[in-house]
């Protein structure tokens, strides 16, 4: 796992009552050169004291000398409640310090989202947004990484990591598995965490794969920005897992995703898992245009596809954000001016639209360099983007090469792997195409 140096670890005390927890615990901690007397344990009793430390720990006042600043983000060991009526944390409220929140007091005691139908047909519809439908598991909040887009990895003041695994394989994962048949790959990547980060002291891929063995035909993505794989060698049943990337350019990996592998150690993960027979794709997301962006993203996409064989690569500018956002997140001083003007000029028109802030010619003229640069190394290599309108897909399908009704992208519940579609009568058309039949 990464050499996470956290200011502070947290230890919720049910931990304990579970040996399998416990000896998660011990194994993560070993790996950053602790012991559980190293640990403060959460009780009842000193909650609303623990969470006034924990809240005034981040962000911290200084860095040490060489260390990396999102690696001290402090630690919260927990398990995931799995019970069916989660008791109401509101009132242990009036314990905690003024401020506090009761999604601070959720990721404390386990209350986390455990699986989520993201991207069903009628909201992809409503939003103008094209994906597949497919169901995420996690087990993590927060992130190793401290990405500036991202609210987690800029601004999360702990990582909670739930140690129940086993429980949440069997009760979780299993069930969802076989009551959707039509998912043929599921994501294990909720709650904005990069999970291979922990691994393999957490464990939580070998559990992962191992029940999708037990299953004809079901794989899993990891998705991530580390280079952290060589873990994957010795996984059992590692032929049911798929990799996928989020790669930025240059520029945006050293300025804006403190933590990360730079781009070509995330390539060259790539490669290493195409040696294991692992499938690679790699998801261009967010672009972030940065002033000299064109070149930048020309020689990203020469090393992508002349130093590993990925099945699909996709593209997807920074959305989700309106100019202001933008502005107060980024550092403003490294885009290309001209994509900022024009963010700002379609401010007051894009704002409450899902694709902000660039506007649509300056995504579509970014597009199609990003499909130009790939043409020039592979010809034959699945191309798509990501999350994007029903009319930039209408403007870019022939550029793209697919249809955007049953398209082979990154992470979807049919891209299995071989870079194909495992279209099935439950699941035959994209969010494109407004109904599942």
């Amino acid at each position: 796992m990464y050499a996470l140096t956290p200011l502070k670890v947290f230890v919720l005390d049910r931990v304990f009552g579970d040996p399998a927890c416990v000896r998660r615990l011990e194994r993560m901690l070993g790996a950053m050169g602790l012991g559980v007397g190293d640990t403060a344990v959460i009780t009842p009793a000193n909650l609303g004291e623990v969470v006034g430390e924990l809240l005034s720990l981040w962000p911290p006042a200084q860095v040490p000398e060489g260390s990396v600043r999102t690696f001290l983000r402090p630690l919260v060991f927990t398990t995931l409640d799995l019970s069916y009526r989660r008791p109401d944390l509101r009132p242990l409220l009036a314990t905690c310090p003024a401020g506090t929140t009761v999604d601070v007091l959720r990721h404390i005691h386990g209350h986390m989202g455990t699986a989520i139908d993201q991207h069903p047909h009628q909201r992809d519809r409503d939003d103008d947004c094209v994906c597949w439908p497919t169901y995420n598991f996690g087990t993590v909040v927060g992130c190793s990484h401290g990405c500036l887009y991202c609210g987690n990895g800029r601004s999360g003041r702990f990582l909670s990591i739930a140690l129940n695994l086993e429980e949440y394989i069997e009760r979780v994962v299993g069930p969802v598995i076989e009551r959707n048949p039509w998912n043929r790959v599921f994501r294990m990547i909720l709650h904005g965490a990069d999970l291979i980060t922990l691994e393999p002291e957490y464990g939580l891929f070998e559990l992962f794969a191992a029940k999708l063995a037990g299953y004809e035909d079901r794989y899993g993505h990891f998705h991530t920005g580390s280079a952290n794989v060589d873990w994957l060698a010795e996984l059992p049943h590692r032929d049911r897992l798929v990799g996928v990337w989020s790669l930025p350019c240059e520029t945006v990996a050293r300025e804006m995703e403190p933590g990360s592998g730079s781009p070509l150690e995330r390539i060259k993960a790539g490669r290493t898992c195409n040696e294991m027979g692992i499938p690679v794709r790699y998801k261009l997301k967010p672009v972030i245009p940065v002033r000299n962006w064109r070149q930048e993203y020309a020689t990203l996409l020469e090393q992508v596809l002349t130093l590993s064989r990925p099945e699909s690569v996709g593209f997807c500018l920074y959305i989700w954000n309106s100019f202001e956002s933008m502005s107060r997140t980024l550092p403003m001083e490294l885009l290309d001016p001209e994509c900022v003007e024009a963010a700002r000029a379609a401010a007051a028109t894009i704002r409450d639209r899902r694709v902000g802030p660039f506007p649509h010619e300056t995504r579509k003229t970014i597009y199609q360099h990003l499909i130009r640069e790939c043409r020039r190394w592979d010809r034959d290599v699945k191309l798509y983007i990501s999350t994007e309108t029903r009319e930039m897909w209408d403007e870019l399908k022939d550029e793209l090469g697919q249809d955007p009704e049953s398209y082979v992208c990154g992470c979807s519940s049919v891209a299995v792997p071989g870079g194909g579609l495992a279209l099935n009568p439950g699941l035959r058309y994209s969010t494109y195409h407004p109904t599942p039949v």
